[in-house]
């Protein structure tokens, strides 16, 4: 079984410096869900008004992917540390949004932010962590991300002081910019990234058959999104809008069982590394499925409690299956770009699901909405099945590069006569079954 003590010196260093980062984006990116019933009474917003500042600020978001053509052409250090930044000025900017409008763009621009961080820290985890604890790393730095909403759960109680006092709560995003200084300088370019002679677009890379495996990860990507995006921002508002919950109460029952929920990062984590991508996917699409439909269709809080339980350990085991899966999938020279459009068919799928939301939830309500969205990740989980296992593959590829290497002490590799580095893994063997430095 795989433990922590087989992390070696370096995994333990990326993935502290990684999860002090996604503390930070934890929080912050949280507080727009955490806030809503209050920044929707204190702009004037009705329910679907809010869905429509969700599908904007989604539909910023896809500028995210900026970020990433610029990580794979350039490098991943630099892009990671500017959009990591853009979020303590995003939210500080958000705490002083006196509209519906200036709100809606600085919350947008913390959208970006939290996309960019996201894909570009997923891409820098899967290729700087061995591979026999590749998706455990990413479900500790999940962890940490959660453990950042968690914080904004605690500060919750700040929002009932007065109309505008949800403002405190985006403001204190802006300790995260003590961050910057450690990530530039501890913060090393990926050791697997390198720049190649010859640019490959990532059209290019589609036509050479990566799109057998980019159009069912994408509509996977689109599918969960479509359903965990409105189940996820609309907790607050179904615990004290529809049930007439107090603040209190509603944040004590998620912080205690979506508390205990995100244990599945690590379930999820361990799990992927020792059975396989497909099969815990499909396990946690299951839980996250019945837990979420259950939360949005049931009123009693014995019922309540285990289905937000279920559905936060749901969500928490895919996250570092389907991200680590995601990575292994596409090679070095597009892996940060696939990433990228796969985030952004993921956001198109956030924001259908806030439209569909936005037109209907008024009319039908919410239980209502969230159902029919569920339905989409059954379909999801048939598209699991069509994509080939990837567990324990080695990502490192060290050599057809010209220009300088990702480390300091590295050599310049020559050009080598090896396949194409937009070839996708037919059949992915176990890093232990590879001779060091091989090619997935």
């Amino acid at each position: 079984m795989t433990t922590l003590s087989e992390f070696t010196i370096r995994d333990r260093r990326i993935l502290t410096l990684m999860m002090f980062v996604a503390l930070v984006i934890g929080y912050g990116a949280s507080q727009l869900s955490h806030t809503l019933p209050f920044a929707r009474s204190a702009l004037g917003l009705t329910e679907g008004g809010m869905n429509w500042v969700f599908a904007v600020t989604r539909v910023a978001s896809l500028a995210g992917l900026l970020f990433m053509v610029y990580a794979d052409r350039r490098g991943r250090r630099l892009p990671f540390i500017v959009a990591f930044s853009l979020m303590p000025v995003a939210n500080l900017a958000t705490a002083v949004a006196p509209n519906p409008v200036s709100f809606t763009i600085a919350q947008s621009l913390a959208r970006v932010a939290v996309i960019a961080v996201a894909g570009l820290a997923i891409v820098i985890l899967a290729e700087e962590l061995s591979p026999r604890v590749r998706a455990l790393g990413i479900g500790l730095y999940a962890l940490a991300g959660a453990a950042g909403s968690g914080i904004g759960l605690t500060l919750l109680p700040i929002a009932d002081n007065t109309e505008t006092s949800y403002r405190t709560l985006f403001a204190l995003t802006g300790f995260g910019l003590l961050a910057i200084p450690l990530l530039a300088r501890f913060l090393q370019e990926s050791r697997a990234y390198v720049q190649y002679e010859r640019k490959v677009t990532f059209r290019t890379a589609l036509k050479a058959g990566l799109s057998r495996h980019f159009w069912p990860m994408a509509a996977i990507a689109f599918l969960i999104a479509a359903f965990s995006s409105p189940a996820t921002a609309f907790v607050m508002e179904r615990l004290v809008d529809d049930l007439q919950w107090d603040t209190a109460p509603a944040r004590f029952l998620l912080m205690v069982f979506s508390g205990l929920g995100t244990a599945g990062v690590l379930i999820g984590g361990r799990m992927a590394d020792l059975i396989g991508r497909k099969r815990t996917t499909i396990t946690a699409m299951i839980a996250g499925l019945i837990g979420g439909v259950a939360f949005y269709t049931q009123d009693s809080g014995w019922v309540l409690a285990p289905a937000i339980f279920l559905a936060t350990m749901g969500l928490s085991m895919l996250t570092p299956a389907l991200a680590a899966h995601r990575s292994e999938l596409f090679p070095t020279r597009v892996r940060a770009t696939a990433a990228g459009w796969i985030t952004n068919v993921a956001i198109g799928g956030s924001i259908a699901g806030f439209v569909i939301g936005a037109f209907i939830v008024d009319e039908v309500g919410l239980s209502t909405t969230i159902t029919v969205l569920g339905a989409g990740l059954i379909v999801a989980m048939l598209l699991v099945t069509r994509l080939p296992e990837t567990r324990g593959m080695d990502l490192l590829r060290t050599k057809g590069a010209r220009s300088r290497a990702t480390t300091p002490a590295s050599q310049t590799e020559r050009p080598s006569s090896q396949p194409a580095p937009t070839t996708p893994p037919a059949a992915p063997r176990s890093a232990a079954a590879q001779p060091p430095g091989s090619q997935p």
